[in-house]
């Protein structure tokens, strides 16, 4: 594959699995909010908001390890990769439902959310099946497959989607507990439809090589860690409101943080094609390349995000009104807040993923642990300060510490500057803006 089409098609698929992912969740939102009291949604948040931080440090532990050790390796070590990934996703995946069950009870009294110990204990459940879709899911990023990569995705979130769809069409309200058992099947579909896709690509034996297993599990530590710190940091506003507050103030939190989502869309899809070229670029001792690409995906980023951030300014009350209705209206200035994150994100999700593809997910993980950190520290005296408004105000100020620390440390491994990057950000919108043009003409 060309580097042309690489960026095309990667990009193409990669955003069209977070857009329709993204877009189906926002309208699944918009039902459940209609139909459950902010109660029991704010229940609903602290159980997805649980789910995710799994998945993303699962899929942390596994992915950039075992895509960087898999490029431009013969079959049969490729084979010995997977099979020490697999068994490293189980090992990983039965140590959390171990978890799960341990702590549910104790996390549903923590975050005075009466029923999520057996929402938590239903998405255990689960977790065995899913080892084989987070598998799946990074051969196919590995494979630079992004076409078979869309639609695993969204077999996923369309299933589930449908069911809420349906449940509100037919004016029946499923209880928490269905709801729950619904998601796991939703995720059990997905397995299999990424099996399927994945059969020519997918190596396994029963014995895996200590050698492999030792690779993969020490650059995975890092990342891993660096995912589920990361995770906790962006749901500390959640985890603490429901905690000093009650879930409904998770719920209003959460309206605001589904709007910002939208940003995680371009940031999360552009990192994920940017990671493996940057990996390989580094394997070759290409640091000005490696650099090239570090400016070049962050300005795509904030061409992106940064008009997103103003129009938030400017409409957040419209925002919130239309996807949720008057009883969250307290989301609004908590909206406004948040959503200096579109300028901020960018900068803090590259630096993550360049130290990650340099060799450095040590690094990156010390400085998510140090968000978490002191983002708990800041969300926890601004909450008692200004209550709702505290959770954002803490969460944006420790991203943004971090952000600019990150940043400078990258610079030292290779060279990026700081200004280039909002130069590439508004050279795009010429280009953006032709490419229109063609389109519309056509």
């Amino acid at each position: 594959m060309t580097d042309k089409k690489y960026w095309l098609t990667g990009g193409f698929f990669t955003m069209m699995h977070r857009g329709v992912d993204f877009l189906l969740g926002f309208i699944g939102f918009m039902l459940l909010v209609r139909v459950f009291s902010p109660e029991e949604f704010g229940i609903w948040v602290l159980l997805i908001t649980i789910v995710s931080i799994i998945d993303m440090a699962r899929n942390g532990f596994i992915q950039n390890g075992m895509i960087k050790f898999l490029v431009g390796k013969n079959d049969a070590i490729q084979a010995k990769i997977q099979t020490a990934s697999i068994w490293l996703n189980a090992a990983l995946s039965l140590l959390m439902v171990l978890l799960l069950w341990l702590f549910a009870k104790p996390l549903e009294q923590l975050l005075n959310a009466e029923g999520l110990a057996d929402l938590l204990k239903i998405h255990a459940v689960v977790l065995p099946v899913l080892i084989f879709h987070t598998h799946n899911i990074v051969l196919m990023q590995a494979k630079y497959d992004f076409k078979a990569y869309f639609f695993a995705g969204i077999s996923k979130s369309l299933p589930f989607f449908l069911v809420i769809l349906f449940a509100y069409l037919i004016d029946t309200k499923l209880s928490l507990t269905e709801l729950a058992w619904y998601q796991n099947l939703a995720f059990t579909l997905a397995t299999l439809m990424s099996v399927y896709q994945v059969r020519k690509y997918f190596k396994f034996s029963f014995k895996a090589k200590k050698y492999w297993l030792s690779r993969i599990f020490h650059f995975g530590k890092y990342v891993f860690g660096t995912n589920l710190v990361s995770m906790l940091t962006n749901s500390l506003d959640k985890f603490l409101l429901g905690a000093l507050l009650s879930p409904v103030q998770v719920a209003m939190a959460n309206t605001a943080g589904r709007v910002m989502n939208m940003v995680e869309i371009p940031v999360n899809s552009i990192a994920s094609i940017s990671y493996p070229k940057a990996a390989e670029a580094h394997d070759k001792k290409q640091a000005g390349l490696v650099g090239e690409i570090y400016e070049k995906t962050l300005g795509m980023m904030l061409s992106l995000t940064a008009p997103f951030w103003l129009f938030c300014l400017v409409f957040a009350y419209y925002i919130v009104l239309l996807i949720a209705g008057e009883a969250y209206l307290d989301a609004v200035p908590f909206l406004r807040i948040m959503a200096f994150l579109a300028l901020i994100k960018p900068f803090d999700r590259q630096s993550g993923v360049f130290l990650d593809a340099i060799g450095k997910p040590f690094v990156n993980m010390i400085m998510v642990f140090g968000t978490f950190i002191y983002g708990a520290i800041f969300s926890w005296v601004f909450i008692q300060w200004f209550g709702l408004l505290g959770a954002a105000y803490g969460l944006v100020l420790a991203i943004l510490i971090t952000a600019v620390i990150k940043h400078i440390i990258l610079s030292k491994f290779i060279e990026v500057n700081f200004g280039r990057c909002w130069i590439k950000a508004f050279q795009n919108y010429p280009i953006m803006l032709h490419t229109l043009k063609s389109k519309l003409k056509k």
